[in-house]
């Protein structure tokens, strides 16, 4: 394990995005927990997650000059993400995203996403991507970045991507839906690393397949992930499984992905496209096994960055180290008296015991 992994990078490394900016409201349920407002959506994620890991991030989004506007600018801010290529306009209302946790009577975590007001009943503001109008404009503002990362199908992230590249920017493109077929296979074209989810979008496949897109990869949920490498690397493109981490006090799945990505990023990034185009297999399993590492971690906790709120930066490091070093995550106080409970009750109660007996004939 390298002991520089969370060293800060003198320059540090730049990040440029554009696609899904939205208002996170959290709620889990529970008597006297408020909800939680915080920045959201998987560009606002996957920046402010890379901004607290050492980045220097930059979102391109097209907000409303509202109340939500303001909540998701605070946040973002806390975590030092820079916000100058975000406009607010009157018109304009910011996207605003529900996530409902809780947990079932079998005492599995479950979450959801709504975008339907739970006070008023009527839809929530969705996302709306940046006019092509307003690209002069931000080119003439926007930092020149190692990495340009975009999530949704859009003219103006496209053409934001090809100036970047032009810069020798590396391009993650992370769709969360196909929308225009002709303009997704430009996105496609346009990316180094494409990540998509099976469950949403598994059948973007025999789209992918007509691009040697040089590295490409399919998140399996708690299964794991598989990748596959362009032809350009020397590899033959065919799909490598990676098992992903035992969660073992799981409280909330969401915002895994965006965790994933941004260790991705992390590891492969910091020098823009040229670094990336001299990296082995191995550096690449790193990279995403380190993403896996993050998102695992993350899971123990509300929210898509929960992480970041509920322990010190210190302690998210040391953990991060652990799990990735192969010592797995920490047991809840919860587990521990699971495990106590079944030791005590194979004395006591008559059934353990004849199923105890049974097991050791």
């Amino acid at each position: 394990m390298n002991e520089n992994l969370f060293e800060n990078k003198k320059p540090k490394p730049v990040c440029v995005g554009t696609g899904l900016v939205a208002l996170d409201v959290v709620i889990n349920g529970s008597p006297g927990s408020p909800p939680k407002l915080w920045a959201g959506g998987s560009c606002g994620n996957v920046l402010t997650i890379l901004s607290y890991l050492g980045w220097k991030t930059y979102p391109i989004a097209r907000l409303g000059d509202d109340v939500a506007a303001a909540e998701l600018l605070k946040d973002m801010r806390r975590w030092k993400v820079k916000t100058n290529l975000i406009s607010l306009d009157k018109s304009n209302n910011t996207p605003i995203i529900v996530e409902k946790i809780g947990v079932s009577r079998s005492g599995m975590a479950w979450h959801r996403f709504e975008w339907i007001c739970p006070n008023c009943g009527s839809w929530l503001p969705k996302y709306k991507p940046v006019l092509v109008k307003d690209l002069e404009s931000i080119y003439k503002k926007m930092t020149k970045p190692q990495v340009f990362y975009f999530d949704r199908v859009a003219r103006s992230s496209v053409e934001l991507a090809k100036v970047s590249k032009r810069h020798g920017a590396l391009i993650m493109f992370e769709p969360s839906g196909i929308k225009d077929k002709k303009l997704f296979l430009e996105c496609l074209k346009v990316a180094d690393i494409v990540k998509y989810s099976h469950e949403r979008l598994g059948h973007a496949q025999e789209l992918t397949q007509e691009k040697n897109i040089p590295l490409e990869i399919e998140t399996l949920g708690a299964e794991g992930l598989r990748y596959r490498l362009g032809h350009n690397k020397g590899f033959e493109r065919k799909w490598k499984f990676m098992v992903g981490y035992q969660i073992t006090n799981l409280k909330d799945a969401a915002g895994s992905g965006d965790w994933c990505s941004a260790g991705i990023i992390y590891l492969l990034g910091d020098a823009g496209k040229e670094s990336f185009e001299n990296v082995g297999e191995k550096d690449i399993e790193a990279a995403l096994s380190f993403g896996q590492a993050l998102a695992a971690l993350n899971c123990s906790y509300e929210g898509a960055r929960g992480v970041m709120y509920g322990i010190s930066k210190q302690e998210f490091e040391a953990r991060v180290r652990d799990i990735w070093n192969g010592m797995g995550l920490p047991e809840s106080k919860e587990q521990k008296e699971v495990k106590e409970a079944e030791r005590v009750f194979k004395c006591i109660c008559p059934n353990c015991a004849k199923i105890n007996t049974k097991q050791a004939n």
